[in-house]
């Protein structure tokens, strides 16, 4: 049996004549118009699943993640400190101390991101004059 190896088309651009790559954004109406027509932002959100609105919550999570391998990794590096390192700090054990001073890192950051944008917008709500 003989094998050929595959070979790649390229795609030249010069052959699509009928497609436009212009994407506006209109700050009055807050619209994105695509090349296929005109999409609210809201309608973004939807169709990404509000990925981009949610990012404090993803952090979070990471966070939470993250903070949860750090004391795992900890303990499991603990009982191999005790056992079997007299001299020298475990490797498994530092590694857990730096992913728990992560992760703890990444939730208070988050947490104060929170704080103070709700104080900020707070702040913007409490000058309005309606």
């Amino acid at each position: 049996i003989k094998l050929e190896p595959l070979k790649m088309e390229t795609l030249d651009p010069s052959t699509l004549t009928d497609v436009t790559s212009t994407v506006r954004y209109g700050s009055k109406s807050e619209t994105v118009t695509l090349p296929g027509g005109v999409v609210s932002v809201a309608g973004i959100a939807v169709v990404t699943g509000g990925v981009e609105l949610s990012c404090g919550s993803c952090m979070l999570a990471f966070g939470f993640w993250g903070t949860l391998i750090g004391f795992s990794c900890v303990a499991v590096g603990l009982w191999d400190q005790l056992n079997f390192f007299k001299e020298r700090t475990s490797h498994l054990l530092g590694l857990g101390l730096v992913i728990l001073a992560l992760s703890l890192g990444v939730v208070a950051g988050v947490g104060a991101f929170h704080l103070l944008t709700k104080k900020l917008y707070a702040g913007r709500k409490s000058h309005s004059l309606f």
